[in-house]
């Protein structure tokens, strides 16, 4: 699904990752560690197409498409976004209306039928049962 060839991004003037290449198949995870300035923002900045973060060499194959020849917003529509560990909080927007309404983008993009609040907290019902997690800490 994700397959990252000999991939070197820039900041301005200064190189950040030097030929970095890597294989994620469909259905795996893989985590990116390393100590601070290793390069693993600038890895998520690059594929989410983050304006100054340059790929100046290597190829980026995202699910049979060239993610490098994609705009931010197409990335995102496909599924290549940054999430943050600590989201900041919109008042008064629940968690699960912005993750509702982040998927039915993704839809909308896709040329999909959206999901109904109903069906939503069904299908997120469900999910937790099936990781046994208290809906009510969702």
């Amino acid at each position: 699904m994700l397959q990252i060839n000999n991939l070197h991004v820039s900041v301005g003037d200064k190189p950040i990752l030097k030929g970095l290449t890597l294989d994620v198949p469909a259905g795996e995870v893989h985590a990116v560690m390393g100590p601070n300035g290793a390069g693993k923002s600038t890895l998520g900045y690059a594929l989410s197409g983050r304006p100054g973060y340059e790929a100046t060499e290597g190829s980026v194959d995202w699910d049979g498409r060239d993610l490098l020849a994609l705009e931010p917003a197409e990335r995102a529509a496909a599924g290549v976004f940054l999430s943050f560990q600590y989201p900041i909080e919109i008042p008064g927007v629940p968690a699960l209306t912005f993750v509702r309404t982040a998927l039915n983008a993704q839809k909308r993009a896709r040329g999909e039928e959206e999901v109904s609040a109903p069906v939503f907290m069904k299908l997120v019902k469900a999910a937790a049962t099936a990781l046994k997690m208290d809906f009510d800490m969702l």
